[in-house]
This record gives structure tokens, sequence and C-alpha cells, in this order.
């Protein structure tokens, strides 16, 4: 599908058009069942804002994070609860956080250090917040 940014980075030189799209591609077990109420829903060009704060990392920064509510649409429409998700080009975890947020299981892969150090960071993070939340609204 194609992730349109409606607020794409700018060009500082000015040498070339906006990188305003960017493709993600999405893989599926034969067999599986898909969770949409209209075909609204599944449309193969989906338009949002990139990664803005406080949800983008800036230690490290990582050149394609995604924001969680577009990764939440995608995995949502395509699989169910207790359902594995796999991200085999992890990045900083934004896969992650949103299959914990739908309750999927998440296995994620990444190769550069400095960026699965900054997810292990997050998740924890993340966890204890949701843990706080479910506490204060007990």
């Amino acid at each position: 599908m194609v992730w349109h940014k409606t607020n794409p980075a700018p060009k500082i030189y000015k040498n070339g058009f906006l990188n305003s799209c960017e493709l993600i591609v999405c893989m599926w077990n034969k067999g599986h069942q898909w969770n949409f109420s209209n075909q609204k829903e599944m449309h193969n060009f989906i338009q949002t804002p990139i990664c803005m704060q406080p949800e983008r990392l800036s230690n490290p920064k990582h050149p394609a994070q995604k924001p969680v509510k577009l990764l939440e649409h995608i995995i949502k429409i395509a699989s169910n609860e207790g359902d594995t998700i796999l991200d085999p080009f992890m990045g900083v975890g934004s896969t992650g956080i949103a299959a914990y947020n739908l309750k999927r299981n998440f296995i994620g892969i990444e190769l550069e250090k400095e960026y699965f150090d900054a997810t292990n960071k997050r998740f924890q993070t993340h966890e204890r917040k949701m843990k706080e939340y479910a506490m204060s609204n007990f």
C-alpha cells in the first residue's frame, strides 16, 4: 500500500520533489480473516501526517519511523487479538507498540544495535505507562 505523508520533511536545498509517499509492504498467512466493516477501510492509499513529537524518537532518530496510529489501522483490519505480528525490519519498534496496543503478539528483527536498544527502552516505557493507566482507571 502507499502511505501519503501529508506533512513530508522539507528539502533544504530545494533540489527535487518532496518524499511524500512511502510504500508499506504487508503479508498475511493464507486463509487469514479480514476485520473491516466497510470498503473505505480497505484503500491501499493511506494519508496521515508523519510521526511527530512526542511520539517521534530523537535519539536515535530513525529515518523511516511510522506513526503508531497508521500501523494500528493496518494491524486491526488484518489480524485478530492473539495473532502474531512479524516486523523483519523493526527499526524503533512502532509496529510492536501498535501490536501491543491491539493485544497481538509481536516478533521484531533489527540489525542495527542502536535501534534495537531504543526499541527495548521504548517497549519498557510503554508497558509501564500502560500499567499506570490501567491502575488509575481501575
